[in-house]
């Protein structure tokens, strides 16, 4: 046993190496490397996935598995290696390790071609009605069920929804007709991923007439030969070579160091002038001067300049430290005087423009006097109208300044996220629908964070909305309430356009304003 690698609702998996040799086997030597050192012929062992089962998983339903993968190993499903039971009443169930993406997370990341939708469907309808034949139904089937292993081949590892066939007529057809439902849900969406569109209408109408029909009829074999009818199989993109993976396993022996260590060996001082002299001794003897010419030069190339001046300056520091020391401190309390004595330019602008003028001030205080002077008993504002009409002789130069500044100071507070967690998701989600209405990627860094889960997935969504995809999920903005807060991160709701589940956004605050980061659905 490794480690875990998975916890579902029926068992928890762990990867483990499979045994690498039986009960009367024993490991095989040949010779090899020096002196007769013996190494192991065998490969390493692979690894294998060891399913163990709940304790509330029902013991019918481990039966139904375990059987289902010893009688049917064609169908499609993980090879049955080991079954056990524990001395503590665990049932365990060793299998072959798939481990691939699953056909929802390639229908998550991008669209499919026709021929990639044929490799994905076909064998899961073949391993279905071998499964009929045996007498078994998977009644549960979903894209998450089945996953893709090393050479691309989509394998059925989702059992729990297996059932046996009952052995009334009735109930049987019943059966048979939920598992041939889960098929048809399975093959639409598979389907609705592949551009262009329209390719697979025909197996489609033939899977749903199958359905429909009474009495009842097996569609499988017809739905892979249409299937194959429609289009050629291709394999599926992007996935890395085939290759079992296995622990690694010692291919060399060991070998003995060449030149054994001299134990009396002193260690040397300074490996790089060593390496240096070695260095310029070579050079010079390529150069096949006379010995004495020789040592000179490498002795001068071997000198340590930098140590040299190193030296020097450290005696003259040592000789005059006084004044130094006195220098150093008069050159520092200078440094810190001028700092303090001398604003800054900045700090110069923001303290003239804080303190309000003398003028300003006394004609502010003229005016609330005039303005309260001349309020006139019917309730009227007198300083009003006045104001109103003084404004109508201003001259034309003042009008446009006045326009201009108002626009950008209109224009710059649209650019502004709220600081209030509900306006800004009503104001990101207003954001994002526009951004998917153009379909531009660059509109992302207007409402996402920067490297964010939801940064990559409106990505893909946006890519596979230019081919004809379904967008995104429309929100309602007037419905929005706070969940959580924790620190610079809300955690909000929004209801769905006509009471349509809720989805969760997490928002976080950064120098840019709030920022969506993931969108749970």
């Amino acid at each position: 046993m490794l480690r875990r690698i998975g916890s579902g609702r029926r068992a928890e998996v762990f990867l483990a190496v499979a045994d690498r040799y039986g009960a009367d086997e024993a490991p095989v030597f040949v010779p090899h490397g020096v002196d007769g050192v013996h190494v192991e012929e065998s490969e390493a062992p692979p690894l294998v996935a060891v399913r163990i089962y709940r304790d509330e998983v029902d013991d019918a339903s481990v039966a139904c598995e375990i059987e289902a993968m010893h009688v049917v190993p064609d169908a499609g499903m993980p090879a049955l290696l080991d079954v056990s039971a524990a001395v503590n009443g665990s049932r365990v169930a060793v299998v072959e390790r798939v481990g691939g993406a699953t056909v929802a997370q390639l229908l998550h990341e991008r669209s499919l071609e026709p021929g990639e939708a044929v490799t994905l469907v076909a064998p899961i309808a073949a391993g279905l009605a071998c499964l009929a034949d045996a007498g078994f139904v998977h009644a549960g089937l979903t894209t998450s069920d089945v996953k893709l292993d090393s050479s691309g081949r989509p394998r059925l590892l989702g059992l729990g929804g297996l059932e046996r066939v009952p052995i009334g007529a009735a109930e049987a057809t019943a059966v048979r007709r939920e598992g041939s439902a889960a098929l048809i849900e399975y093959l639409e969406q598979v389907v609705g991923a592949v551009r262009p569109a329209g390719v697979f209408d025909g197996p489609i109408r033939l899977a749903r007439a199958g359905l429909d029909a009474r009495p009842f009829r097996a569609f499988e074999a017809d739905l892979e030969r249409a299937m194959f009818a429609a289009a050629s199989p291709a394999p599926i993109a992007g996935l890395p070579p085939a290759r079992e993976v296995r622990i690694p396993a010692r291919a060399l022996a060991p070998r003995p160091a060449e030149t054994p260590m001299d134990p009396m060996a002193q260690p040397s001082r300074s490996g790089r002038k060593h390496s240096r002299s070695g260095l310029a001794a070579g050079v010079l003897e390529l150069a096949e001067l006379p010995p004495p010419v020789l040592e000179r030069l490498a002795a001068a190339a071997d000198s340590d300049r930098l140590a040299t001046i190193r030296h020097r300056l450290s005696d003259w520091v040592s000789t005059r430290r006084r004044p130094v020391m006195v220098g150093a401190l008069v050159g520092a309390a200078a440094l810190v005087l001028l700092l303090t004595a001398v604003p800054s330019a900045g700090a110069g602008e923001r303290g003239t423009a804080d303190r309000p003028s003398v003028a300003s001030a006394e004609g502010a205080g003229a005016a609330g006097a005039a303005a309260g002077a001349e309020f006139g008993s019917d309730g009227t504002d007198r300083a009003k109208t006045e104001a109103a009409e003084t404004a109508g002789e201003n001259t034309p130069g003042d009008d446009a300044s006045a326009e201009a500044a108002a626009g950008e100071g209109g224009a710059g507070n649209a650019k502004l996220v709220p600081e209030d967690p509900i306006a800004a998701a009503q104001e990101l989600l207003q954001v994002r629908g526009s951004c998917f209405d153009e379909l531009d990627p660059a509109c992302l860094a207007s409402y996402v964070q920067a490297g964010s889960p939801l940064e990559e997935a409106d990505w893909s969504r946006m890519l596979a909305a230019r081919d004809g995809g379904p967008g995104i999920r429309s929100l309602d903005p007037t419905r929005i309430e706070v969940v959580t807060e924790m620190g610079a991160a809300v955690l909000v709701r929004v209801v769905g356009v006509g009471n349509d589940e809720p989805a969760s956004l997490l928002m976080v605050r950064s120098e840019a304003g709030w920022r969506l980061r993931e969108i749970f659905d």
